[in-house]
């Protein structure tokens, strides 16, 4: 009689235990959470830094210095050069603030879409146009630049005399604030 063959027999090539599939998945895990990280970081741009997206914080600055006038009718009319300078794609200047030695004037987003009354892009523009909202008050494309105009005797009630600090105000997760002075 020729002798029974044990198919049963285990080739020791694919054996596998509770331990080596333990040890496969916590690499298998670490490689997925290093490329996720890795990843992340270099889409934000800071690969050497925190966590979160500090170098796409939206930037406003003032290109030249903001200038107020009174006119004959009684008016307050505020002229201010800005552009966005960083950022993923705008900045919305949701509130300007006007500090003077007796106080403190908010212009909201509802106030500041209103006392808007014109906007003249810069001649090298190329991006979308830079444009007013009552829920975020002025948008600026990443890179473009715009003269201003508004007329905030509207919201304020009434016309305005001396030296005021001007802050543009960049909601975020760190605040970005541009701040100047204007004499009216």
């Amino acid at each position: 009689m020729k002798p029974i063959k044990d198919d049963k027999k285990e080739n020791k090539y694919w054996q596998t235990s509770a331990k080596k599939i333990l040890a496969v998945t916590a690499i298998f895990g670490i490689i997925v959470v290093g490329f996720t990280v890795v990843t992340g970081q270099i889409a934000y741009g800071n690969f050497y830094g925190p966590l979160f997206n500090d170098s796409k914080v939206p930037v406003v600055q003032f290109k030249g210095s903001p200038y107020g006038m009174n006119a004959a009718n009684g008016s307050s009319i505020m002229v201010l050069n800005v552009t966005d300078i960083d950022g993923p794609n705008q900045a919305a200047i949701s509130e300007i603030l006007l500090t003077n030695s007796t106080g403190t004037i908010t212009l909201v987003s509802q106030n500041i879409s209103k006392d808007v009354f014109s906007i003249k892009d810069a001649a090298y523009h190329y991006h979308d146009d830079i444009k007013t909202s009552p829920y975020n008050g002025i948008l600026i494309p990443l890179g473009d630049e715009a003269t201003i105009h508004m007329d905030i005797t509207s919201s304020t009630g009434m016309e305005l005399h001396g030296k005021y600090t001007v802050t543009l105000v960049v909601p975020t997760q760190k605040a970005k604030m541009a701040t100047a002075i204007v004499n009216f």
